[in-house]
């Protein structure tokens, strides 16, 4: 047999036995699926993953979560220190920190979320799944420090009122920190940013200051067709010394807006993410 035909071998051999017998992260993956499909959305409550207790608000956003973080292990890093400083920005109901505990369980996070339920949750989950000395702080990461309007959404997609990408929900009065003060007070392993389109104008008010960052793992948003945010971003990234891979492009077709009826791709989508990893 031929190497390229046995290497085809080898990968349907793979495939079949993955199906047969899961990984504990797929098996936990496919039954909080399966759990997603008989509920409501925006209904909160428990599921056991994997030996993990998690709390949430809408478990079919827990699902995708699960799946890159646990499944994939999108964010996955290698680090020289056994116990990284993180910041979990954006960190909804603590999925990302506790993964990164499981990498590095010396690791000194703390994670910021601004709707003040997921925070609740988070801390939670931190406490019920070993990660109690993860500090959870419920703020708004952004380009100043006070009270700012949130958009409430009830699972991973609230923002800043003031964003052009901010979906409609609740709004809320939430305490904003300003990312600069943060990385001016100590110098960070790892900077992981999932701020809903906020990330370009965080970044810029921090240019001069983000050589105290090692990595950074960002969820790039692109909500505006008139104004695309990544150029700026690479921009300055490449600017502070980082070099960039990209990965993870996600199409947002269920997001407004999307390509007319008189485009040449009628109904193409025009909102996408994209995960950033960046590192000097």
């Amino acid at each position: 047999m031929t190497a390229p035909r046995l290497a085809g071998v080898r990968r349907t051999a793979g495939a079949i036995r993955r199906q047969v017998w899961p990984t504990p992260a797929v098996a936990a993956w496919r039954r909080a699926c399966r759990t997603a499909g008989q509920v409501a959305r925006y209904t909160p409550g428990r599921i056991d993953l994997m030996g993990y207790r998690i709390q949430y608000s809408d478990l079919l956003t827990i699902c995708p979560q699960w799946h890159d973080l646990f499944v994939k292990e999108t964010l996955r890093f290698r680090s020289g220190r056994s116990a990284p400083r993180i910041l979990d920005c954006g960190a909804n109901v603590g999925l990302a920190s506790l993964y990164f505990k499981r990498l590095y369980p010396a690791a000194r996070i703390t994670a910021y979320e601004a709707d003040p339920t997921l925070t609740r949750l988070l801390a939670a989950n931190l406490a019920a799944n070993g990660a109690g000395d993860v500090e959870a702080v419920n703020a708004a990461v952004w380009t100043r420090s006070g009270p700012v309007d949130f958009r409430c959404e009830g699972a991973d997609s609230g923002a800043l009122d003031e964003l052009a990408g901010a979906l409609p929900g609740e709004r809320l009065a939430v305490p904003g920190i300003r990312l600069r003060d943060l990385l001016e007070a100590e110098s960070i392993d790892l900077l992981k940013l999932d701020i809903e389109g906020a990330e370009r104008a965080v970044l810029e008010d921090c240019a001069d200051v983000l050589g105290r960052v090692a990595i950074l793992l960002l969820d790039l948003h692109e909500f505006e067709p008139g104004r695309r945010h990544a150029p700026a971003v690479l921009s300055a990234l490449s600017a502070a010394g980082f070099t960039v891979s990209l990965g993870e492009l996600n199409p947002l077709p269920w997001r407004p807006p999307v390509a007319g009826g008189d485009t040449p791709f009628p109904g193409a989508p025009l909102c996408w993410t994209c995960l950033v990893k960046a590192w000097r």
